[in-house]
């Protein structure tokens, strides 16, 4: 849903006086923290939200405000083959990025290129001068959601433990990381704990396997891993985007799930630098 501001935001500069009219979605109570965002080739991702964003402008040659919407009309019809070229972009694990995905001869990657037109209009700005500014940004998941089920292959355990996890939080802070769709996790003798296929199939088509954060107190996490997750430190990373995890952490990590099978809802969280 969109909301439209009234046009009261002035800016005032040595070129005289503009008004600002902008369009923008609600702000959610997430955005008080710092998202990890990182920039692609002519967009940014944010691994938080996990959004696909990108930007576009067009100027009446006359410095009019005449024909807004002929103006954003052509700025969305740029972002429409940009958007393409940044879904090609995305790291999915050590070995693969999106573009991997979508050339592939498999089905699924004819339903990924149809998903990039998922993307919505989150904030569009008309200038008295005549330009207009049209950022859009693609849901992460919603988009790449046909690959994700097919990588779950995860088992749900019905019966409950005794002292229940809701979640799981890596603390990778101090790391060189390359934030991924789907890291892996393993204890520092290599075991593997943790990637997508951890999860069952139902669970990767209703979230990603991780998200990432600065702050484990950013309600995206909280909302993520739950009321009890269990917070590991990760002490090295592997190929780029793998997390091995101390040698006591990936102990109680592997006792954790030999007691509950709470990752193949994969509520897991990162939490990295800035």
């Amino acid at each position: 849903m969109r909301v439209q501001l009234p046009p009261t935001l002035i800016l005032r500069g040595a070129v005289g006086l503009a008004v600002l009219f902008v369009l923008v979605c609600p702000a959610s109570p997430a955005q008080a923290m710092t998202p990890v965002i990182r920039d692609l080739s002519k967009g940014t991702i944010n691994w938080t939200t996990m959004d696909l964003c990108a930007s576009a402008e067009e100027s009446n040659s006359s410095g009019s405000m005449a024909g807004y919407e002929a103006l954003e009309g052509r700025a969305r019809a740029t972002l429409g083959p940009r958007m393409l070229d940044l879904a090609r972009e995305v790291v999915i694990d050590s070995s693969h990025t999106s573009g991997d995905l979508m050339s592939s001869t498999e089905a699924v990657a004819d339903k990924l290129d149809a998903n990039v037109s998922l993307w919505e209009v989150t904030e569009a700005r008309y200038h008295t001068s005549g330009r207009v500014e049209v950022e859009v940004c693609l849901p992460i998941h919603a988009w790449l959601r046909p690959a994700l089920s097919r990588m779950g292959a995860g088992v749900d355990r019905s019966s409950p433990p005794e002292v229940p996890i809701s979640g799981l939080i890596v603390d990778a802070r101090g790391l060189e990381l390359t934030p991924a769709i789907s890291p892996e996790v393993r204890t520092a003798t290599g075991a593997l704990l943790y990637s997508a296929a951890s999860m069952t199939s139902f669970a990767a088509s209703q979230r990603a396997p991780v998200i990432y954060v600065t702050d484990p107190a950013d309600p995206v996490a909280v909302r993520r891993s739950g009321e009890q997750p269990l917070i590991v430190r990760a002490a090295s990373v592997a190929e780029d985007v793998n997390l091995v995890l101390d040698p006591s952490d990936g102990v109680a990590l592997e006792k954790a799930m030999s007691e509950s099978g709470f990752l193949a809802q994969g509520t897991v969280v990162i939490v990295v630098d800035r």
